[in-house]
C-alpha cells in the first residue's frame, strides 16, 4: 500500500496515467470521427476536432487530479489549451508524414504519433501551462 501511496503521490505518474487517458480519449474521438466522417471531411480535419474535444474533457483532470493547482479556470484553460494546439501541431505534422508521405493507413498513424504526444506536454505543462505562481504583493 505504501508503494502505492508513494506513486499516487508523484504527479509524473499521474501525469502518465492521465496522458494515458487522454490518449485513449482522444484516439476514440478519432477512430469514431474517422470512421464515421471521413467521406465528407479530411482526416486532419477531424484530429482538429477530436483533439478540441479531448482538451475540453482532460482539463479539469489534469487541473485537479495531475497538477493540482487553483486560480482561474479560464486563463488557465486556454494555457492549457496552448500547450495542447502545441501537441495538435506535432500531431498534424506526425499524422500528415506518415500518412500521406510513408503510406501508413490513418489510424495506425495516429496510433504512432499519439505515443510521442504526451512525453513532449508535460514539460510543456509542467514548466509553464501549470507552473507555480509565485504570492503576488497586494
Amino acid at each position: 500500500m505504501r508503494v502505492l501511496a508513494r506513486l499516487a503521490a508523484d504527479r509524473r505518474v499521474r501525469y502518465v496515467a492521465t496522458g494515458g487517458l487522454s490518449s485513449v480519449v482522444y484516439y476514440l474521438l478519432f477512430a469514431a470521427g474517422w470512421l464515421t466522417l471521413s467521406r465528407w471531411i479530411p482526416y486532419l480535419v477531424i484530429a482538429v476536432l477530436s483533439s478540441t474535444l479531448t482538451a475540453i474533457v482532460t482539463y479539469p483532470v489534469y487541473r485537479s487530479v495531475v497538477f493540482r493547482t487553483g486560480g482561474p479556470v479560464i486563463s488557465g484553460f486556454l494555457r492549457f489549451y496552448v500547450v495542447c494546439v502545441w501537441a495538435m501541431a506535432f500531431n498534424l505534422g506526425g499524422l500528415w508524414l506518415l500518412v500521406d508521405v510513408a503510406g501508413l493507413h490513418v489510424l495506425v498513424a495516429q496510433a504512432i504519433v499519439i505515443v510521442l504526444g504526451p512525453l513532449i506536454n508535460y514539460q510543456a505543462s509542467r514548466l509553464w501551462a501549470f507552473r507555480a505562481r509565485t504570492a503576488e504583493a497586494p
